[in-house]
């Protein structure tokens, strides 16, 4: 038993497995029909993954292991592809088909290999302050994504259908244009299809979307996010020094206190 703990409890092992498991899942994307070996093989690895988890929530109590966020995305990726052993036994359930795509996002265990990475926790951290400083600016964004999009709609959706021919893809169309990626397509697709004057109206109004929302509104966007990724490696910093001043304190105290003694 002390033998599976060590087995399941080490990290290492198991990113291994992982790896395998993931090129496994990569080989057998090559075929429509996936291969009984293969199939046989991405189940074994889907019930040691699951007997992972039952290892380790019995060495440490449920309570301690879905604490750890890796152990609960772990957990949640094992759970959705253990229907897609269904097939193996011959249970084929309505819904498998679906289900048994699911296993692909196994792969996505691969991103255990970021917990090797050096001082990963404190990136994570500078991401989750950079996410919050930058939602307001984020939300506003998007709300003038959505407002633009269903105004855009109704007035060239007749002209060009296939980028505001409905509101869901008009916000794919607009967000595509505060990408800068194709803009001027959207307004010489309208000018093919429309008169001098309204082919004038499209380019101006898609040049001021450009402006405000891809060129000013992205370029806020992102300029807050890495402000306080900067921010807070520049807190790290200063909290550093502080130790460091303190402890030059401290030193100098006790060499003036030992030159008063002499």
């Amino acid at each position: 038993m002390n033998t599976i703990k060590r087995f399941f409890t080490n990290d290492s092992i198991m990113l291994v497995l992982v790896l395998i498991n993931t090129g496994i899942i990569f080989i057998s994307g090559f075929s429509a029909n996936h291969s009984g070996i293969l199939l046989i093989a991405d189940s074994v690895f889907t019930m040691l993954f699951l007997l992972e988890a039952a290892v380790k929530i019995q060495d440490k109590g449920f309570a301690h292991y879905w604490s750890d966020g890796w152990n609960r995305f772990d957990f949640i990726i094992v759970l959705l592809a253990v229907p897609s052993c269904l097939n193996i036994f011959g249970l084929d359930t309505p819904g498998t088909g679906v289900l048994l795509s699911l296993r692909t996002l196994r792969a996505f265990k691969s991103f255990r290999l970021l917990k090797f990475v050096p001082n990963i926790d404190n990136l994570v951290n500078g991401l989750k302050l950079a996410f919050k400083a930058s939602f307001i600016v984020s939300f506003g964004l998007g709300v003038l994504l959505l407002v633009v999009s269903i105004a855009t709609t109704f007035l060239f959706g007749s002209s060009a259908p296939q980028y505001f021919g409905n509101p869901a893809l008009s916000v794919y169309s607009i967000f595509r244009l505060f990408t800068i990626e194709g803009w001027y397509d959207m307004p010489e697709a309208i000018a093919s299809q429309s008169g001098s004057a309204m082919a004038v109206v499209a380019r101006i109004y898609f040049s001021v979307l450009l402006f405000f929302g891809g060129i000013i509104g992205m370029s806020l966007v992102n300029s807050i996010f890495v402000d306080a990724m900067a921010a807070d490696n520049n807190d790290e910093v200063l909290k550093k020094l502080s130790q460091l001043e303190r402890k030059l304190d401290n030193l100098q105290k006790t060499e003036d206190k030992d030159s008063f003694d002499k």
